[in-house]
């Protein structure tokens, strides 16, 4: 009997020990995972702060989701936000040393490139076929390409807006010399051809669809998808790049995390860039579709910006007398360790 209930005792509290060694293991387990969650936000000490001029245009929507959804602070980053009415201007910002990293297009960066400022593509973050246009007024018998010969165009000098332009007019038999170009701001152009101060004006989106919904069927639109791609990208100065390597890292993973984003959460999306831009969420539901969001840096950046710098020369917009090695002013390394299979480039 002794033994038999020595046995049950010893049995009973076996079962005890061991659900108090459960327990103990849950709490512990528990312990140890709430330290690894906070370790990952200090793991890498103070957060790095940096300053991003962007475009509050749809082409940074990556941009806008990234500081909506905390995406640069989950990375490390202390990123400070800073909105410009388009890209031009936010790289100016970055070349005046207001900024750190600016989203911009293949043109300015051109200009930039080849005025011997040096900048790094960091990567491109969007592209468009169908986001330039060029809007003319019916009033001034505008009905066709051809009736653009000896018209006043309006375009942003020095943007994708300008280079847009000429490669439509060359496509349709028009050289430059026989249209007058009027350099305008975007938020200009509505005013300047309502009011017949141009004849035509070479935009992008939003602005080119307030403009045919302002003016409705006293405007046309030529759009040709061949002559151009639009490429956005992310660049900074190379001693900021050099010296930051693993900042730029925490800001493209959260870049490749907006576009993830992106494409699982579309209608919020839209929603977080119409707040954001302050843009008319229809308006900008009506023109999403021109946008392919995708942080990469394919071999195709490299045809555009050669494309672009040989219209720049032409153009005398450009200083030097050829086509720069871009190989010098594209960064690699920070897209290569963050999302090797989209880098396409090579050397």
């Amino acid at each position: 009997m002794t033994s038999s209930g020595m046995k049950t005792y010893n049995h009973n509290n076996s079962c005890l020990l061991s659900g108090h060694h459960l327990i103990l293991i849950l709490l512990i387990s528990l312990t140890f995972g709430l330290a690894a969650c906070n370790k990952t936000e200090t793991a890498t000490g103070p957060r790095e702060k940096m300053t991003i001029a962007y475009w509050t245009g749809p082409s940074a929507a990556l941009v806008q989701i990234a500081f909506a959804k905390n995406y640069f602070t989950e990375e490390g980053l202390e990123a400070t936000p800073q909105p410009h009415p388009f890209g031009k201007i936010a790289l100016g910002a970055v070349l005046d040393g207001n900024a750190d990293i600016a989203t911009v297009a293949d043109t300015p960066i051109v200009l930039a490139v080849t005025g011997g400022k040096p900048i790094y593509v960091l990567a491109v973050i969007q592209t468009a076929n169908r986001n330039e246009a060029i809007i003319a007024s019916r009033d001034r018998g505008i009905a066709r390409p051809s009736d653009l010969k000896g018209k006043r165009i309006g375009v942003t000098s020095g943007t994708n807006s300008d280079f847009f332009a000429y490669s439509f007019l060359t496509a349709n038999g028009i050289d430059l010399s026989q249209v007058k170009v009027i350099d305008l701001r975007p938020d200009e152009m509505l005013y300047a051809l309502s009011k017949g101060k141009v004849d035509a004006v070479s935009t992008w989106n939003p602005n080119l669809q307030l403009i045919r919904k302002t003016l409705g069927s006293r405007v046309t639109i030529f759009y040709n998808e061949a002559v151009y791609t639009e490429t956005f990208c992310l660049a900074a100065k190379q001693d900021f790049v050099k010296a930051h390597p693993e900042a730029i890292k925490k800001v493209l993973r959260a870049l490749v995390r907006a576009e993830s984003f992106v494409n699982k959460e579309q209608d919020e999306s839209r929603r977080i860039v119409s707040e954001s831009s302050k843009i008319d969420k229809a308006l900008l539901d009506e023109t999403w579709s021109a946008y392919s969001f995708k942080v990469a840096l394919n071999q195709s950046l490299l045809v555009t910006l050669e494309d672009t710098t040989r219209w720049a020369l032409m153009r005398k917009l450009a200083i030097g007398k050829g086509v720069p090695n871009y190989l010098d002013f594209i960064y690699l390394t920070g897209l290569q360790a963050v999302r090797p299979e989209a880098v396409s480039i090579i050397r």
